[in-house]
């Protein structure tokens, strides 16, 4: 199990979260989620260059001298950070171990073959991150020489999605979301609403524009990264959208870590539900075969594999039940408890001011 502890790192005051192969975020605007994001993105990314610098190009260069960052495997120490100075970070010889595990002789000798599979695993290892941003992508792919040229300065990570967005759509042509069909067409992105009726995708809904460079990039990134942290994945869509695009993300990441960073609570509703799906799928085989049915296996979550927080005001809370390995209830019904404590508010002053002339 991975195990993350954060101090006094920017907004994040007091994280301490084990992360888990799915990974539930949720906080207010301003809680810490997206330097959170950030952050598990640069510290699961293995064996980056230049480490220090990692936090530079995500612009969350916060590390102080009242910074710790401790980042283990287990009892394994990767990472720490304290005193304003990177006290250990991953073996020196890592990569000369993956070589080793290859049975790789001399490097400088090494096979074609051989060199491919120490390629794959390096990049295996590696982490991606999807930016709330993305609704951007399909202006900004339009644009983009335009804007070099411009000298408009943009975000590294933009930059970086741009780029792994548009090898994914080089590699996949054609890809089936939300009842609808995307074809990369003659190199331009477009959007089927039925066999006859298409629209390119920077005319498309809002909804579609942030949703393609997800559902994209989530498929291209499955079969190659070992991590993948998405901001907002509810962004721009419908309740009922947001809950496709869940199950969504957890059938496409069967071989991956996901990170989640949310601030709806129907996410963590839907979320439940295929937490539930698990359990009950696993009391007998009639209960299998007929919540098969309703959830497929491939979307149903073991609660042994998943992870839940709230952050606030920059510090963690851990909102999964012990006994029960689901969200706590009490974690999705204080946004709507709110909302009914204002209604009734309002219909208390309402009953008793309303004959009042």
């Amino acid at each position: 199990m991975l195990h993350l502890v954060v101090k006094n790192f920017g907004v994040l005051k007091d994280i301490d979260i084990e992360l888990n192969k799915i990974n539930l975020f949720i906080g207010d605007n301003g809680s810490g989620k997206s330097v959170l994001a950030k952050l598990i993105t640069i510290v699961t990314n293995e064996v980056p260059e230049n480490f220090l610098n990692q936090f530079k190009k995500f612009n969350i260069d916060f590390i102080t001298n009242k910074t710790v960052i401790v980042f283990k495997e287990d009892e394994k120490k990767l990472l720490h950070i304290e005193n304003n100075k990177l006290k250990y970070h991953y073996p020196s010889n890592y990569k000369d171990n993956i070589l080793k595990q290859l049975q790789v002789k001399n490097p400088n000798n090494a096979t074609i073959s051989e060199l491919k599979a120490y390629i794959e695993i390096l990049d295996g290892l590696e982490s991606q991150y999807i930016p709330a941003e993305r609704n951007l992508i399909s202006i900004f792919n339009q644009s983009i020489s335009n804007i070099i040229s411009a000298k408009i300065p943009l975000p590294d990570t933009l930059l970086k999605f741009s780029s792994e967005y548009n090898k994914a759509r080089k590699k996949i042509k054609e890809l089936n979301l939300l009842n609808m069909k995307y074809v990369n067409k003659n190199g331009n992105d477009v959007i089927y609403y039925d066999d006859n009726n298409y629209l390119p995708l920077e005319n498309s809904s809002s909804g579609m524009q942030t949703a393609l460079p997800l559902y994209l990039t989530l498929k291209y990134f499955s079969s190659s990264y070992s991590h993948v942290i998405i901001e907002e994945p509810e962004l721009n869509l419908f309740p009922k959208t947001q809950i496709e695009t869940i199950k969504y993300i957890i059938e496409t990441t069967t071989t991956n870590s996901s990170y989640l960073m949310t601030h709806s609570p129907y996410i963590l509703s839907i979320l439940n539900v295929l937490l539930f799906a698990y359990k009950a799928s696993n009391t007998n085989v009639t209960l299998k075969e007929k919540i098969s049915t309703i959830i497929p296996k491939k979307q149903q979550i073991n609660p042994e594999d998943f992870s839940a927080y709230i952050i606030e005001n920059g510090i963690s809370k851990n909102i999964k039940g012990k006994t029960t390995g689901m969200i706590q209830e009490n974690a999705i019904d204080d946004i709507g408890d709110m909302i009914d404590d204002e209604f009734s508010e309002l219909m208390e002053i309402y009953s008793k001011f309303k004959n009042d002339n």
